[in-house]
């Protein structure tokens, strides 16, 4: 191809493609995304068994020899709440420490409300003394509570 032939060619195209250019249009929107809050907890060991004795009914409350190990994770940035429910009518209140002051619980159970202001993953190791109603009798029971979580969201 020769030279004039050449810059022809190249001036046809430039000419195209400013055409083309011409008759663009710009357009303009807004992408947003809603990052669901969730919460997640993870049981570091096996939850322990319960040995209820004679001294234990006499005293009206047994201590679980053994700490209760969770990791905590959630996105939320108000933090999260720790659901604690009796799954036996043997125990009459629950007490707990390891999530500030001690916390008292009835043998319904409950919220314990966590605070913080960033996502996060928190260990705990949570001590329990289980109170116990005139139901109960000496023996070895399997755990005895059910632990939940769930996020905390804005109000």
């Amino acid at each position: 191809m020769d030279r004039t032939r050449q810059s022809l060619t190249v001036l046809a195209l430039a000419g195209s493609c400013a055409a083309l250019a011409a008759d663009e249009r710009r357009s303009q929107f807004t992408v947003s995304a809603h990052v669901e809050a969730v919460a997640v907890v993870e049981q570091l060991g096996a939850l322990p068994e319960i040995d209820i004795g004679p001294a234990d009914l006499q005293r009206g409350f047994v201590d679980v020899p053994e700490q209760v190990r969770l990791r905590i994770f959630s996105n939320s940035s108000y933090g999260y709440a720790l659901d604690v429910h009796s799954l036996s009518p043997l125990i009459r209140s629950i007490n707990l420490e390891g999530l500030g002051p001690g916390v008292s619980l009835s043998a319904d159970g409950g919220s314990v409300v966590q605070r913080w202001q960033h996502a996060q993953t928190v260990s705990l190791a949570l001590k329990f003394r289980l109170l116990l109603g005139s139901t109960a009798t000496p023996g070895r029971y399997a755990w005895p509570l059910q632990l939940r979580v769930h996020p905390l969201e804005a109000n």
